[in-house]
């Protein structure tokens, strides 16, 4: 199938690939035989299109359902203007303000951090874009993405960005931007249950 190249991750010392099968918008995480994830110099790059065989992960757990062992593949073309191509897909793109992502799924904790904390309420898949109606600011700890609130009180909502890619100052309101839900996880000894907690994995510009 034909595969275009939609994220690229840290995870650990390892990356993780995000890709979208082009004939049915099918969100796939592309992993190596034994459930690997790709090294960090993989020539899977964002914004290529690929022939990917591959088989289905079997023991997947909601709502990371994206999860495929790749067989073979052959790199077939780039993709110039890729926010242009998945903006005209037809895939789901949330827009607006953070309670659009996930169609309103998001909890938020007292530090702004969303996250996915119902096992019984779970969105359709782990990945998304969102386009926002609003400048995202790089965070002074060069970690976070930060949108603003007008609200004094609303807590400013918090984006930790995993992508490999370069990070800039101010991602303009308007701009195609590809979140995750990390997966599930809670502190040690913590009386919170397990969460999913969102990230930002890239932008389109």
């Amino acid at each position: 199938m034909e595969i275009l190249i939609t994220s690229k991750t840290h995870k650990g010392k390892a990356a993780c690939v995000g890709g979208m099968i082009l004939n049915n918008n099918q969100f796939v995480r592309l992993l190596n035989p034994g459930n690997w994830d790709q090294y960090a110099d993989t020539d899977l790059d964002i914004g290529d299109v690929w022939e990917i065989s591959f088989q289905k992960r079997e023991d997947v757990e909601p709502p990371h359902i994206e999860d495929v062992i790749i067989q073979t593949k052959k790199y077939l073309r780039k993709t110039e203007n890729i926010s242009e191509f998945i903006i005209n897909c037809g895939v789901t793109i949330y827009q607006g303000s953070p309670s659009t992502i996930f169609n309103g799924m998001l909890g938020w904790t007292g530090n702004g951090n969303g996250y996915i904390g119902n096992k019984e309420n779970l969105p359709k898949n782990s990945v998304g874009f969102w386009i926002s109606d609003k400048d995202l600011k790089l965070d002074e700890d060069d970690k976070h993405y930060l949108y603003p609130s007008d609200n004094p009180f609303v807590r400013t909502k918090r984006f930790p960005y995993v992508g490999f890619e370069d990070k800039v100052d101010i991602i303009p309101a308007g701009t195609l931007m590809r979140l995750s839900l990390a997966r599930w996880w809670k502190p040690e000894n913590s009386e919170i249950n397990e969460r999913c907690y969102l990230q930002l994995s890239g932008w389109y510009l």
